[in-house]
């Protein structure tokens, strides 16, 4: 297992290139994330920045206690992040998309340690996942991006913890499994249990 920065460092600048007219803002994602994500999100962060917490938003179907909308992520730490500090509009949202997928890059990469990979197979792993139909298929999906983004760290964290069950590991993975709950479609959390089970 190598240290540096340098694979990380490639997968930024594969991220960059193959998602060029959505990370260079030069043309930007639409339909439901424009519609059904950016909205809720954005009550969020005008609520807070008012001084309210944002349990219930007036705007979307007469009425809806946010907290309980599973698609909107209000559980999630980065969308409490985005919110609490820049606020939500198209350029952070946009942000947070290539976010995951880098996240989920940077995953599929670690899961390359697991199986004593060498460094050119784990990046050509990350690359494939990174730049897949799934990801670029639902783009304007933002929490199956997001699940999509944890579940490599998810898978790693629960294969270290079988191999060498100790707190910290188990820390680890509750804090993954967390943010991929929080942060995730309920069909995807669905088909993990599947899948960890």
């Amino acid at each position: 297992m190598e240290t540096g920065f340098k694979p990380y460092a490639s997968l930024i600048l594969v991220l960059l290139v193959s998602y060029f007219p959505i990370a260079g803002f030069i043309a930007g994602v639409k339909n439901d994330i424009l519609t059904g994500y950016l909205p809720v999100r954005f009550f969020m962060s005008e609520s807070l920045s008012e001084g309210f917490m944002p349990w219930w938003n007036p705007y979307v179907n007469f009425g809806i206690p946010q907290y309980a909308d599973m698609s909107s992520s209000f559980w999630s730490p980065v969308t409490w992040l985005i919110a609490g500090t820049v606020g939500y509009n198209i350029y952070s949202i946009t942000a947070e998309l290539l976010l995951y997928i880098l996240l989920g890059a940077w995953g599929m990469y670690k899961c390359g340690d697991l199986f004593n990979w060498n460094k050119d197979i784990k990046l050509i792993a990350a690359v494939s996942y990174m730049c897949c139909g799934y990801m670029v298929g639902h783009l304007q999906h933002l929490n199956w991006v997001a699940g999509a983004g944890f579940l490599p760290w998810c898978f790693w964290s629960y294969h270290l913890l079988l191999n060498d069950y100790s707190l910290k590991r188990l820390s680890i993975s509750a804090v993954l499994f967390y943010l991929f709950i929080s942060a995730s479609h309920p069909g995807l959390i669905i088909g993990s249990i599947y899948f960890f089970a």
